[in-house]
């Protein structure tokens, strides 16, 4: 076994033990809010409508299976054209909804104009879920800035621009929901990945300053912070030290999704999936142990 997996395992294995512990506090304490249901509202012959971004893979491709079993009919968002036809095709035969297909790179202002100006034409968005993102692994000083200045229009600008183009319906009908999908690096300071913490960073601060206002509007709003994640975003890191990490870290993206979604019945405004991220994300809180954090952050 080389020293990398070695040392790996040791830490998960840790990690694993404390997490256990504290799980077992959680419980005692009873931590989680008592259950308030979320009705998923509709109306005589129509359904509502979710829109997901980066709905092409992983955790926005979860989204988009868990709701169409809801049966809400979708509109889904990505880059890759294809692979959102693919998608739309089976949705539609397996849950009989309808599935819009807008093919969109949301860090182009045009392409992030056209999709929000589709989503203030809609009277009946249910939910909206910012989850399109992805992650770098360079030191700032020696990385190419034009692709960090695009990681924070995708995560901070397009999530903050949709928002502002759901909300104004939402608040009027008195009902709706918005998750921007976060991270367990929101709550550490990442070296070589500065932008990526700082940005899903904004989107907790963000989503909680914004669900203050929101209070008694009947709209739900959700920072979801996962944690380890099978999904493709690990592939377009540099270093994929993290992959050598024990199987018991990661959670599966439909696991996080629906952890997402039942949590939002709960009204849980900054939610952590699976009892280890919550373990990983108050180490986070408390400001220690950042050198941690490259090892375990999504």
């Amino acid at each position: 076994m080389n020293k990398t997996k070695l040392y790996n395992g040791g830490i998960g294995l840790v990690i694993g033990l404390a997490a256990i512990v504290f799980g077992i506090a959680m419980r005692r304490m009873k931590f989680q809010r008592a259950r308030k249901s979320w009705q998923w509202a509709s109306e005589a012959g129509r359904s509502n409508v979710a829109l997901v971004t980066g709905a092409s893979s992983g955790i926005g491709e979860s989204f988009a299976r868990l709701l169409a079993e809801r049966k809400l009919d979708l509109i889904l968002v990505a880059r890759r054209e294809d692979r959102l036809k693919e998608l739309a095709r089976e949705l539609q035969d397996r849950h009989g909804i309808s599935v819009e297909v807008l093919a969109a790179d949301l860090t182009d202002a045009v392409y992030l104009e056209r999709v929000a100006e589709r989503v203030e034409l809609l009277d009946n968005l249910e939910l909206l879920v910012n989850n399109a993102g992805f992650g770098m692994n360079e030191k700032f000083a020696e990385s190419d800035v034009d692709r960090q200045l695009e990681m924070i229009a995708l995560h901070v600008t397009a999530s903050m621009r949709l928002m502002r183009a759901a909300l104004p319906g939402m608040i009027a009908r008195r009902h709706g929901g918005i998750i921007n999908v976060s991270s367990t690096a929101a709550f550490f300071t990442l070296p070589r990945n500065a932008n990526y913490s700082a940005s899903k960073a904004y989107l907790n601060v963000f989503t909680q300053s914004l669900q203050s206002e929101l209070r008694g509007k009947g709209v739900r709003l959700q920072a979801l912070c996962p944690g380890l994640t099978r999904t493709e975003l690990h592939d377009h890191f540099e270093n994929r030290r993290h992959r050598t990490m024990p199987w018991f870290m990661w959670m599966s993206a439909d696991k996080v999704v629906a952890e997402s979604l039942d949590a939002l019945d709960r009204g849980q405004v900054v939610f952590v999936p699976g009892s280890l991220n919550k373990f990983i994300a108050f180490i986070g809180r408390t400001g220690l142990f950042n050198g941690i954090a490259q090892l375990v952050a999504r």
